[in-house]
């Protein structure tokens, strides 16, 4: 995980929490070890004594007011940025809960791995972010005016500490050179223009200027169709990626069809150990932490209720 001290100090203050996506930015989550006096079963209220609760994992809640909280605390975020208000505050807020949910799940999977942070841990971040203000009143102020505590400030860089060392531990597989395939295709409305185009292939006619005559692609169209060098899990179409893998080099394929259209693809290089760039491996890695936070929503018994009242 990049050190949180790298970030543009405006954004610093803002952004304390890892995102699931890995690379968006959004405000603080709350603290998860809140103590409810009751627990959230067949309803999604609670007796008077009772907080009530947005959410129920493996039975274990997440409080209305945590959930409140955090869709105030983004709202205010998106201010602060001067970006658009979400035009649906209903998905908005199931999206705030979704997020919620997985942080909760990430923390728990942290438990059962023994995954700690420290602390000191948040300590050395917290000082990080003390020099790129420049001084602590400075600091707070900013914290002020992003309606944030100290305290809270200091939970969400646990929760995003301890989500960056999670995300190291999963994706710790992903290294720096991948399988990869160099292709180029054509991308055209209808199967049978594909056909037309692949029976002009067959008669020896040039890809590129085939590329160049037909394909709806504007942005590899004057380059002949060229995807450049790609490993799996980065093409957008993964009908179009299964192809140019399951093909030897200078071979071309049937019509494969995507929800672009039809493409006619041809690899050109496959090799099985190649380098691969910083931003594609951030890429893959985001993809294996993805799916992993997936397999523990699937795993998970959740219970929702980010709209109900007291």
């Amino acid at each position: 995980m990049k050190p949180l001290s790298n970030h543009a100090s405006a954004l610093m203050l803002l952004c304390v929490s890892v995102v699931i996506s890995l690379g968006a930015c959004a405000s603080a989550p709350p603290q998860t070890n809140v103590i409810t006096t009751g627990t959230n079963t067949a309803a999604p209220n609670q007796t008077p004594t009772q907080e009530p609760a947005a959410a129920l994992i493996n039975g274990k809640p997440i409080p209305m007011s945590i959930l409140d909280r955090e869709v105030s605390r983004r709202m205010d975020g998106i201010r602060t940025l001067g970006d658009p208000l979400p035009a649906d505050p209903k998905a908005f807020r199931d999206t705030v809960l979704d997020s919620l949910i997985d942080q909760r799940l990430i923390e728990d999977a942290a438990g059962v791995q023994s995954v700690v942070v420290t602390p000191a841990d948040v300590e050395a971040e917290v000082q990080s972010n003390l020099a790129i203000a420049g001084s602590k009143e400075k600091w707070l102020a900013q914290l002020a005016a992003d309606h944030m505590t100290e305290a809270e400030y200091r939970e969400g860089l646990h929760s995003a500490l301890l989500t960056g060392k999670m995300r190291d531990i999963v994706t710790g597989g992903v290294g720096m050179t991948a399988e990869q395939v160099h292709a180029r295709h054509i991308l055209v409305s209808s199967e049978a223009t594909a056909n037309e185009v692949l029976a002009k292939l067959k008669g020896k006619a040039d890809f590129a200027a085939l590329a160049a005559q037909y394909s709806q692609d504007t942005s590899t169209r004057e380059s002949g169709g060229d995807l450049g060098w790609f490993a799996k899990g980065e093409l957008l179409e993964p009908t179009v990626e299964d192809a140019a893998f399951s093909l030897q080099a200078n071979e071309i394929s049937a019509p494969v069809k995507s929800k672009l259209g039809y493409h006619i693809i041809q690899t050109l290089e496959h090799v099985k150990d190649r380098p691969i760039s910083p931003e594609t491996h951030y890429k893959l890695a985001a993809k294996v932490f993805d799916a992993w936070v997936q397999s523990l929503e699937k795993n998970a018994k959740i219970e929702k209720y980010p709209n109900a009242q007291n």
